[in-house]
């Protein structure tokens, strides 16, 4: 590829940058062909042509997509009315949000709310919640923090993995930090960080958004693919951690989740809330830690 083709790829992941975040922070409002592509620098014609070869879908579609998956997120883990969250996530009327969400889903907002499996923990029963029993060892793996909201640089990719081993993950950071490199902006002591954008119970694992990143100040600015972004992180989260190379990694990951919705939450009287799942990465000899923070309310 020569230099003028790499710029132009690099405006082309800018400019759809600016405007994958601002339908994600403005879905009540006007997220139109005319005032996207106006958004995004390059005329409706050009704007529709490019959306669709680097996102796969149409601008309706995608916008779509975006408010029914925002307003289940809402519906598994909120309180709110289903009229509210209809009307805030960019629906004109609570009748067409059913209509819509039914499309997707193959039932009501209702009867998702009430029977949607990995929906936020009833009450712990006596006996133990859904077979799990305390676990001594466990609980102590398991802690509370809170966390401020985060300003990071980073690659959107898609496509998570229960094996916890994706391709396009690994490829984003090999990316990100090649650019990191090449912008003299790569130290030892860089915040390493993964931030989920999709709620897994919702959006299917290859289609959930992952935004590889490292923290970022003010000498950071978003270029090409590469966009610096703040995510609404903070609030109260439970952290625990994991050697990446340790055996059946996946597995004890699943393991400790499962657990953590399953007893460790119910049993506190605390929920998962609608905030960004967060990893954060550090190094110790050899051996890659990840620090998973799931948030709580």
């Amino acid at each position: 590829m020569g230099m003028k083709d790499a710029n132009v790829v690099n405006s082309h992941y800018s400019s759809m940058n600016r405007v994958y975040e601002y339908i994600d922070n403005n879905l009540t409002e006007n997220l139109s062909l005319a005032v996207l592509s106006q958004i995004s620098g390059y005329s409706a014609y050009h704007f529709h042509r490019i959306f669709h070869a680097l996102t796969g879908k149409t601008l309706h579609d995608y916008v779509f997509e975006r408010k029914i998956y925002s307003a289940a997120s809402r519906l598994l883990y909120e309180e709110s009315s289903i009229t509210q969250i209809a009307y805030e996530s960019g629906f004109s009327s609570s009748s067409s949000f059913v209509r819509s969400f039914r499309k997707i889903f193959g039932c009501s907002p209702s009867s998702f709310r009430k029977d949607k499996v990995g929906k936020r923990p009833e009450d712990l029963p006596s006996t133990g919640y859904m077979g799990y029993q305390a676990d001594e060892a466990l609980e102590k793996f398991l802690t509370s923090v809170d966390l401020p909201d985060f300003t990071v640089a980073g690659i959107v990719t898609q496509g998570l993995s229960k094996e916890f081993s994706s391709k396009h993950i690994e490829k984003a950071f090999k990316s990100l930090f090649a650019w990191l490199i090449r912008r003299n902006l790569a130290t030892p002591e860089m915040q390493v960080m993964g931030i989920t954008l999709d709620t897994p119970e919702i959006v299917p694992f290859t289609d959930c958004r992952y935004f590889a990143c490292v923290l970022a100040d003010e000498t950071f600015s978003s270029e090409g693919e590469v966009t610096v972004r703040t995510f609404p992180t903070k609030g109260r989260y439970i952290r625990f951690s994991m050697e990446r190379t340790q055996p059946e990694f996946a597995r004890e990951l699943f393991k400790v989740t499962d657990y953590l919705y399953g007893f460790h939450m119910p049993n506190l009287g605390i929920y998962p809330d609608n905030r960004p799942f967060i990893e954060i990465y550090s190094s110790k000899g050899s051996q890659i830690i990840i620090d998973f923070h799931v948030p709580v309310r």
